[in-house]
């Protein structure tokens, strides 16, 4: 596992299962940015494993702990829908600044992720509710390819949520 960052992201273990960060300085995001980035094949066992690094990279960005439960829910939403209605490979993109981090989750599947409703015994359809619950915004971008959300980072953010369906949303 290498890392994309503005910031040290934490050291990979050597078990990484196909799992993996992508590693490069950006120069188009602005210096007071983190930028964190990480590729995964599609196996259920990196939702955990993507929860878990998220969890780790926004300790070290020192970020407050209710903006980084929500992200750490939302990571693990997102990268379960692509894994489960996705193809190919899962990318996870994390960025930092001083107002908001950025989730991006990308795969090879041009049919955009949607809300559906879930049934009262059903064990699906509740992901994206919860990450529009959960996020300032969120929405679709890349043709389908990818679905982003936004988690406002600042004590005073507003409570408002609301859902985008396509976007295009800054590449950084």
């Amino acid at each position: 596992m290498t890392t994309h960052r503005t910031a040290t992201p934490p050291r990979p273990r050597s078990d990484d299962g196909g799992a993996h960060a992508v590693g490069a300085s950006t120069a188009r995001c602005p210096l007071a940015s983190h930028v964190f980035e990480m590729a995964m094949e599609p196996v259920d066992v990196h939702v955990a494993q993507a929860r878990r690094t998220t969890a780790t990279v926004l300790k070290h960005w020192s970020l407050p702990e209710t903006p980084a439960e929500d992200a750490r829910l939302v990571v693990s939403e997102l990268v379960s829908n692509a894994i489960i209605h996705g193809s190919g490979d899962v990318r996870l993109r994390l960025r930092h600044d001083e107002h908001e981090l950025r989730i991006r989750v990308t795969d090879d599947s041009t049919a955009p992720a949607r809300r559906r409703r879930a049934s009262a015994a059903g064990l699906g359809g509740r992901g994206l509710h919860l990450v529009a619950c959960l996020s300032l915004r969120w929405g679709v971008a890349d043709g389908g390819r990818t679905t982003y959300a936004v988690i406002p980072t600042l004590p005073e953010a507003p409570p408002c949520r609301r859902e985008t369906q396509s976007s295009t949303e800054p590449t950084c």
